[in-house]
């Protein structure tokens, strides 16, 4: 699914680093890999995979950290959002730029189409539990209309 119209933009929660995106992905998956798990805080990440050429930081630049000997993961400085990662070996996509969905300014642009690192998927993540809307928390609504700001 792409249904962008280029460029499409993004940043961190605090919008300290932003970003342009030229191009379409050419893969959009999640990784349920452990060193995913432990960098987003979550049960995985969802990534989009661009041509590094296609990424361009046009506020700031995220603050890179060498996660393994063959990937660094950037992140932003201020409020630690994770925004993008690189594998630093050839044969991996070098070349390319994986940008976490979730830090779109319109994540609804792609969609996943696999899985990775599925050996440690949490099991969980197949359940029947109650969906809730956050606009339709009365308390969460009311908090966020008295200080003037949205989910």
């Amino acid at each position: 699914m792409d249904d962008a119209t280029y460029p499409v933009t993004g940043g961190c929660l605090c919008g300290a680093v932003q970003y342009e995106i030229t191009a379409s992905p050419d893969k959009v998956g999640t990784c349920h890999c452990r060193m995913c798990q432990r960098w987003s805080g979550s049960a995985f990440t969802v990534g989009a995979r661009f041509a590094a050429a296609a990424v361009r930081f046009t506020k700031a630049e995220p603050k890179f950290y060498r996660s393994s000997a063959i990937m660094e993961r950037g992140a932003c400085g201020a409020c630690g959002s994770p925004l993008v990662y690189r594998y630093l070996v050839e044969g991996k996509g070098a070349d390319k730029v994986w940008i976490s969905l979730g830090t779109l300014d319109r994540p609804d642009l792609y969609a996943a189409s696999y899985h990775y690192g599925v050996e440690t998927e949490m099991r969980w993540l197949h359940d029947d539990l109650p969906r809730h809307r956050l606009d339709e928390d009365s308390n969460l609504t009311a908090a966020f209309q008295r200080t003037g700001e949205t989910t």
